[in-house]
């Protein structure tokens, strides 16, 4: 890490309270009054919530709960009770939240990204921040507790999953503390955030256009995919994904009967349409039927005496087991030497795992499996340097510097729908380069206008829909909106999507000003919102070209119209992309 962020590095080390052994690291803040800014990670288990930031007061202590299944694990303690995988429901998608509720505001136990700010006044009433940052993606608490003489935060690794026989390399974290608040504390935080995102892959354009043929499920076959690819390729789509359900097997990772040379050939579909090709995976995971679970049943997950089922009812496969690491390393480089481009993964890829029989410690089986996972990621990225990883993890869990390190991109969202997708846009936006924020589109019952309007802003941009069976018409509007995207995408790793300052009843995200000071709005109005009166206050001073971006058509603006705020159309449901441009660059 780089000595300009004037951070410090906090390692974990053991202490032994009287309860037992524990790994920890202990902080200590001159802070009172203090709050704690937090980021909540999307999850199924907490669907309706979104990826949201909540600033919570310290009074009484809290407790955020960041990993692979921190909401789960967050409900559990709330509740009194220990960890737990959901048992089997019988459906097809099972979830992790086996015991309590998911947490509110309210709550001292919180679920959380890998990440938080703390602000609040010294002695002499000076304000003073804090950035906290773990560089772990296993399970970790933060622990917060206000004292007379100040704030003392303890990152452990709980006893619950990280218990050790032997020993074991601990994890770590990074802290910056300086004069300011929560604004300062996240300005610090996009800075070490910034400084561990890796070397941009040398492949396929970042943010790009993708298509993703997960608007037809599982329901795909040689014939389908093919004429997909073909209406992909017409809107100019730069790369095509193949989504669960052109594999046999989840764990075997070859394809179904009827795809002509398997991958290859899927490979060479796409890129002889000038598209590159991804794939998606479940690497971690591997259903019953597979030949590697019927094969080597003793490389799957046990977990206090039952091998679970997850995701879409498969077996996880222990990563922290090297038997496993070497194989499923072999399967995904094959994959990239068969011509896959961007690797799209998902499901479980930290399990949880006690098995005393594989080459982890069996107290320390979710570390190893982190340490096993990106174990992978790094060896597959040294062999394929050209290789987009993208963490599609149920939603893109977990959110820390070790996650950021071994991806080129993430979502934050597994709705695919425009309004969860502008959330979490606002939300990681806070952190994490636009170009690092990938979402999703299904089809959805919306005006076009209101459905598009929001991915013309932020990362890659992927459709979801039925791209064959759309009207000449939709298509039209759809091919207008990505070249509108095309023009504001950027891979510059300071643009981030952020909340636009506006009045009236309206949903927004908009770009942050480019060097020349030009901005791009996307804005939203429902039904209920019809008629209201709205304006978008632009980050721009002096004259502007205002544009819209869906006709062209423009308009001189003076510098006090622009300082009066810019009227919004709010005649019609429909979604709205404005620009604003300076004059004076024009």
């Amino acid at each position: 890490m780089s000595e300009t962020t004037q951070a410090s590095r906090a390692d974990f080390h053991y202490v032994e309270p009287a309860s037992g052994g524990r790994v920890v690291a202990e902080l200590r803040f001159p802070l009172h009054d203090a709050s704690v800014r937090v980021l909540h990670p999307f999850s199924w288990d907490a669907k309706f919530r979104g990826l949201t930031i909540d600033e919570l007061d310290t009074d009484g202590g809290r407790t955020l709960v960041s990993g692979p299944y921190a909401a789960a694990d967050a409900a559990a303690l709330g509740a009194g009770a220990d960890f737990d995988l959901r048992p089997d429901d019988g459906t097809d998608m099972t979830r992790y939240l086996a015991h309590g509720r998911v947490s509110e505001p309210g709550d001292r136990i919180q679920d959380a990204a890998g990440w938080c700010t703390l602000a609040g006044v010294t002695d002499d009433g000076s304000p003073l921040a804090a950035a906290l940052a773990l560089d772990y993606s296993g399970t970790a608490l933060t622990e917060i507790e206000q004292y007379d003489d100040g704030l003392r935060v303890r990152l452990a690794l709980p006893a619950q999953t990280f218990s050790p026989v032997g020993s074991v390399e601990l994890p770590g974290a990074w802290v910056r503390v300086g004069p300011g608040g929560h604004d300062d504390a996240e300005d610090w935080l996009r800075e070490l955030i910034r400084l561990t995102i890796p070397e941009r892959a040398t492949g396929p354009l970042l943010p790009p256009v993708i298509a993703d043929t997960w608007g037809f499920g599982e329901e795909i076959d040689p014939r389908r995919v093919e004429a997909f690819f073909n209406a992909a390729a017409g809107l100019g789509v730069e790369v095509v994904t193949v989504d669960k359900g052109w594999e046999l097997h989840v764990g075997d990772w070859v394809a179904r009967p009827g795809y002509v040379d398997g991958v290859a050939g899927l490979a060479r579909l796409a890129h002889d349409r000038g598209m590159a090709l991804g794939l998606w995976v479940g690497a971690g995971n591997a259903s019953p039927e597979s030949t590697v679970a019927l094969e080597h049943p003793d490389w799957l997950t046990t977990w206090r005496g039952q091998r679970p089922l997850l995701s879409f009812r498969n077996h996880a496969l222990c990563l922290g087991h090297a038997p496993v690491r070497d194989y499923v390393f072999e399967r995904l480089d094959s994959l990239v030497r068969d011509g896959v481009d961007w690797l799209l993964h998902d499901f479980e890829t930290i399990p949880r795992c006690d098995a005393t029989l594989h080459t982890h410690d069996p107290g320390a089986g979710e570390d190893a499996a982190v340490r096993g996972w990106y174990s992978i990621l790094a060896e597959l990225r040294r062999e394929h340097p050209a290789l987009v990883i993208e963490n599609c993890w149920n939603g893109g869990r977990p959110l820390d510097l070790q996650m950021i390190a071994h991806h080129d991109t993430t979502i934050g969202d597994d709705w695919c729908q425009s309004g969860f997708n502008r959330v979490a846009k606002l939300g990681l936006g806070r952190y994490l380069p636009s170009s690092w924020c990938t979402a999703y589109m299904s089809d959805e019952d919306l005006s076009a206008r209101a459905q598009l309007a929001t991915y013309a802003v932020g990362g890659p941009w992927v459709l979801m829909g039925d791209l064959p069976g759309w009207t000449a018409e939709h298509r039209a509007l759809v091919s207008t909106a990505i070249d509108v995207y095309r023009r504001w995408r950027t891979a510059d790793i300071e643009a981030r999507a952020i909340e636009p300052r506006t009045v009236g009843e309206v949903s927004a995200v908009a770009t942050s000003p480019r060097s020349d000071g030009s901005q791009l709005l996307a804005a939203t109005i429902s039904v209920d919102q019809v008629g209201g009166p709205a304006r978008w206050y632009p980050d721009a001073a002096g004259p502007v070209m205002l544009t819209d971006e869906w006709t062209g058509s423009q308009r001189r603006l003076t510098a006090d119209e622009v300082a009066a705020g810019i009227p919004l159309d709010t005649s019609e449901p429909t979604g709205l992309l404005l620009s604003v441009r300076p004059i004076a660059t024009l």
